[in-house]
């Protein structure tokens, strides 16, 4: 029983510190948002008034206005090119380097775990 008790008195500062009500220090600091201690503060930076962002849409519009649909779709058609050569290469390059550690099977310095048993 006089062992527990000193356990627990040993203890007692860590629990309190993990049980603790008082409020966390990082939650006080001034100028830091969001803070939930203060109510209806301001976002910092500046927001864009409402001509602001209608210029600023206008201006993405008008950019997304000139791309041309042909380089997308030559974009598309050399990736579907790409990726065929990407997936022949894939089917084929496990049993061609096996192939290719097999055949140095014998040699000095030939993984033995690759060569046939």
């Amino acid at each position: 029983m006089l062992a527990l008790s000193v356990s627990l008195a040993a203890c007692s500062q860590q629990l309190s510190k993990t049980l603790g009500n008082a409020p966390d220090p990082e939650l006080d600091r001034p100028g830091v948002f969001p803070n939930i201690n203060v109510a209806g503060g301001t976002p910092p930076g500046k927001l864009m008034t409402t001509d602001e962002l209608k210029s600023a849409t206008a201006g993405l519009k008008a950019k997304g206005a000139r791309n041309d649909p042909g380089i997308a779709e030559a974009a598309r058609k050399e990736s579907e090119t790409t990726n065929a050569a990407m997936e022949k290469t894939a089917a084929t390059h496990a049993k061609k380097t096996l192939s290719e550690i097999q055949d140095r099977c014998g040699e000095t310095g030939a993984d033995a775990t690759k060569c046939p048993q």
